[in-house]
């Protein structure tokens, strides 16, 4: 409901300066990882490989908002230099991220066999809303600007791949993969950029940024929605245990393990961007006083003729 508020908000703010004029960004870029929190609520890597038996550590950055990503958006400048922008980001070709953790048990009493565990995690379509104050120069062909403000995510949903493979020379090789779908809470966070502007004409401009996104989302839930046993399908309830898990900043833990205490997900990246904007107003407040005079008078005005020669 918090998240269906803010949008509205957003979207009410750009529809009453639509009377005045917008302009319209649109581009596509690639957004390198800046990673928070490398590991998870176990201590397990978002991204390297982990040694339960030496406890030997190798962690990479990891931001499940990295890969391609689309930008849209709407802005109105109020003058010259100074405006706003609500601004998306979409993932498109989010980069999938891989955990490895070796020296895992499996089984329990006597009938236990080593072998290890892979987490693959990849965000799906991740959309974050960004409305921005906008700051620019006034060149006639090139220009600079920046913009910052906050981040609002809209969908962080990321698909976790729990795969299990027994240990070589324990027998025939035998894969377990359960898949799990995560869902997060609300979390506030951060952007900004620094670009350049080429215009084109009046209507139609090129730009090319550097962008900057600081967020962390706080895990709120898992479900497991898919189980396959060498590469063959199995109904969810195959297998025993908590199908859903919840997870909360303030909680008590039960013996069952449905209730969880949250721990955050990275989000943050560097991105670079480049894209066209349109403008959809008038060009200037002159020009459409002007036109609105002589749509009212039928003639335009001329200026007067000097007494003096």
């Amino acid at each position: 409901m918090k998240k269906i508020s803010i949008l509205v908000f957003c979207c009410a703010i750009v529809t009453m300066s639509l009377a005045q004029g917008v302009f319209f960004n649109a581009g596509l870029g690639y957004a390198f990882p800046v990673a928070g929190q490398s590991l998870d609520g176990a201590g397990t890597p978002y991204n390297g490989t982990l040694n339960n038996t030496t406890q030997a550590y190798s962690i990479k950055s990891a931001s499940f908002s990295s890969g391609m990503q689309a930008k849209v958006g709407f802005g109105y400048m109020a003058n010259k230099n100074v405006g706003v922008l609500l601004d998306a980001s979409i993932g498109l070709l989010t980069k999938k991220y891989k955990a490895t953790i070796d020296g895992v048990t499996f089984g329990s009493g006597s009938s236990t066999y080593p072998g290890s565990v892979t987490l693959e995690e990849q965000a799906i379509l991740p959309m974050i809303i960004m409305p921005s104050l906008v700051m620019q120069s006034d060149g006639k062909k090139w220009g600079v600007y920046s913009r910052f403000g906050v981040a609002l995510p809209l969908n962080t949903h990321i698909l976790l791949d729990q795969i299990q493979t027994n240990a070589p020379g324990t027998g025939a090789t035998s894969v377990d993969d359960f898949t799990m779908t995560i869902k997060s809470s609300f979390s506030l966070g951060f952007t900004g950029a620094a670009g350049v502007r080429y215009k084109i004409s009046d209507r139609l401009s090129l730009w090319g940024e550097v962008s900057g996104l600081s967020l962390s989302v706080y895990i709120k839930q898992s479900e497991l929605t898919a189980i396959t046993h060498n590469g063959q399908s199995y109904s969810t309830s195959a297998v025993s245990g908590n199908h859903v898990v919840n997870y909360s900043k303030n909680v008590t833990v039960d013996s069952a393990g449905a209730n969880l205490p949250a721990y955050s997900i990275p989000f943050s990246n560097m991105a670079v961007n480049f894209g066209i904007s349109l403008s959809l107003g008038h060009h200037s407040r002159r020009g459409h006083t002007e036109a609105a005079k002589t749509e009212k008078t039928g003639k335009s005005e001329r200026p007067k003729p000097s007494r003096f020669k």
